[in-house]
């Protein structure tokens, strides 16, 4: 059978809805979020380059309801952010932490809804192991554990990980 070649090469860009007064607000905010402007055309357009993926900010022409994106833009100190930001960008609470990272909601001055992300490896590495050596049954099992159950492949504890409800 013969692969297709895909239509869609990446994602190229998100678009942020922005109410019309509010739309250099939100310019602004992502400014101040660390996003460096590509092109900004007052009151009409603007575009923020992140790596390879581009933001637009578009003005609605109408009021905007709360919304969630469903956007997770990664960082490296969430943490950090958290304390010397809070007083100027609206988290929609603290930073919380989980085994895959630590996340925080924040909202622009429009109303969309978006996560800061900051992984965390490790910690999901250690449970990774801990959940191998509790389903082995040998206390002090190695990953060179001579025992059959402990051969399976990595991704075998890594998937079951990721199936656990408490994340």
């Amino acid at each position: 059978m013969q692969m297709k070649t895909p239509l869609i090469k990446k994602v190229h860009m998100f678009i942020m809805m922005a109410q019309d007064e509010l739309f250099e607000d939100a310019v602004s905010f992502y400014k101040e979020i660390g996003l460096h402007p590509k092109f900004h055309l007052k009151d009409k357009w603007a575009e923020f380059q992140v790596g390879e993926m581009l933001i637009g900010v578009c003005p609605a022409g109408q009021e905007l309801p709360d919304r969630r994106t469903g956007i997770v833009m990664e960082v490296e100190d969430l943490k950090k952010i958290y304390d010397k930001q809070k007083d100027s960008i609206t988290f929609l609470s603290e930073p919380v932490e989980a085994i895959h990272g630590i996340m925080a909601s924040v909202k622009d001055p429009s109303g969309n809804i978006f996560d800061l992300y900051q992984p965390t490896p490790d910690k999901v590495k250690d449970l990774a192991e801990k959940i191998k050596q509790e389903e082995c049954g040998h206390p002090s099992c190695e990953q060179d554990c001579s025992s059959e159950s402990c051969k399976s492949e990595p991704q075998k504890w890594v998937r079951k990980i990721t199936l656990k409800e408490d994340f």
